[in-house]
């Protein structure tokens, strides 16, 4: 039908069949694709998208810690600031700590490194909230065993990473030294946590990884939209990682 269709109707109304939701297939043909606002060789937005209503990643990385709420509480520990803390750990944290490479930094009850934190004691946190900071850590192995060894048993890491992405035009931009996929992030929680104790999920498909590229806002498009999941396209990866003492 898709063929008696394209052979029959001109480009211009299967397109607007399929932006209208009555058709639910369609490709363009060579040279026929509508670039509009896209065919451009800068970003519509710099800053993420901050500066149209919030970034895109930023949606699933807030749905994956509202999905795994429960575990945010006791001490737990969160990189910059605990805004996330608060928000998804609320009265089930009993203490809240704010890492920071920054010493100056108001917010910071812990200084240092995350991949050399030998002043902060074993078993130390019930959760770990780890977003969007892997990236900036040159070894980023010894981060994750830092995590590893500083969490309690059955402590648990909530960790995301960025997997398509642009990178940052201001201060983070010099230290942003990697990318993930789905295969790396099990691979890396697997030699330090087990493969047993560890839970992925990643989020985003063509058009949420496009939106996020360009600087579109999180509402630009829709959440039908961003809620589709395209295994080749991810936007974000997410884990859940707990820490099982060897017997």
């Amino acid at each position: 039908m898709r063929k008696i269709l394209k052979k029959i109707l001109p480009q211009s109304l299967m397109r607007m069949l399929y932006r209208n939701g009555i058709i639910k297939h369609y490709i363009p043909s060579q040279g026929e694709i509508s670039w509009g606002d896209l065919k451009r060789t800068s970003p519509i937005n710099t800053e993420f998208g901050y500066d149209r209503g919030g970034p895109v990643d930023r949606y699933y990385i807030e749905d994956f810690l509202k999905r795994n709420s429960l575990y945010v509480k006791g001490r737990a520990l969160e990189i910059g600031d605990n805004y996330y803390t608060r928000q998804f750990g609320k009265e089930h944290v009993t203490k809240s700590d704010v890492l920071h490479i920054d010493k100056n930094n108001p917010a910071a009850t812990i200084t240092g490194d995350l991949s050399d934190l030998s002043h902060i004691a074993d078993n130390s946190f019930d959760c770990i909230i780890l977003t969007q900071t892997l990236h900036l850590i040159y070894d980023h192995n010894a981060a994750l065993q830092t995590c590893h060894r500083i969490l309690s048993e059955n402590g648990v890491l909530l960790i995301t990473v960025p997997g398509i992405t642009n990178i940052d035009q201001g201060e983070w931009g010099k230290t942003w030294y990697w990318s993930f996929t789905e295969t790396s992030m099990k691979r890396m929680l697997t030699d330090v946590f087990g493969e047993q104790n560890i839970q992925l999920s990643c989020y985003g498909n063509i058009l949420s990884a496009t939106a996020f590229l360009y600087g579109a806002g999180v509402n630009e498009i829709s959440n039908e939209e961003k809620d589709v999941y395209d295994p080749h396209y991810p936007v974000i990866i997410a884990a859940i990682a707990t820490k099982k003492e060897k017997p």
